[in-house]
């Protein structure tokens, strides 16, 4: 689905501004005021409308710095699929934690793990950089405690 608009002077009176082209073949497009494929106007020539916004193409998976697996890093999103996870803003930092795979991370939103975003593939992400863990200063010790042992008799009711 792309955004565009009609560059036809004779059609461009039929259209609004802006209009939803869906792709049927490499010539034709289904136009719609909605995003809806279902819901189009017609099918029209493919000269006769141009592209207005068109979402960049996925990045390379092939060029991926080496993460160790487990340890958490600081990541920019720079990329997701046109139309989803809507939520997710780019250029925002993620903290996210490399699965064995090299190929997929669970990110969070913050360092303490307790706003989980999901599991999205590493190409997603750019500028990686480690966050050192601090050392936990507390100690726990652990005391042993005898058990009394005691005897049991049973009972009877009746």
């Amino acid at each position: 689905m792309l955004k565009g608009k009609c560059i036809d002077p004779e059609l461009a009176s039929e259209f609004p501004e802006v209009v939803y082209l869906f792709p049927n073949g490499p010539l034709n497009f289904y136009v719609s005021r909605f995003p809806n494929k279902y819901a189009h106007m017609g099918c029209f020539q493919a000269d006769k409308f141009q592209p207005v916004e068109v979402w960049p193409p996925e990045p390379d998976a092939s060029n991926l710095p080496p993460l160790e697996p487990g340890k958490m890093y600081s990541a920019q999103f720079i990329w997701k699929p046109e139309k989803q996870y809507t939520l997710l803003t780019f250029k925002e930092r993620y903290f996210i934690i490399p699965e064995a795979n090299q190929k997929n991370a669970i990110f969070y939103k913050d360092q303490y793990k307790k706003q989980l975003g999901g599991c999205f593939p590493l190409h997603w992400f750019d500028n990686f950089q480690l966050i050192e863990e601090k050392a936990s200063e507390e100690s726990f010790e652990t005391e042993l405690i005898d058990e009394e042992k005691t005897q049991f008799e049973q009972i009877s009711l009746f």
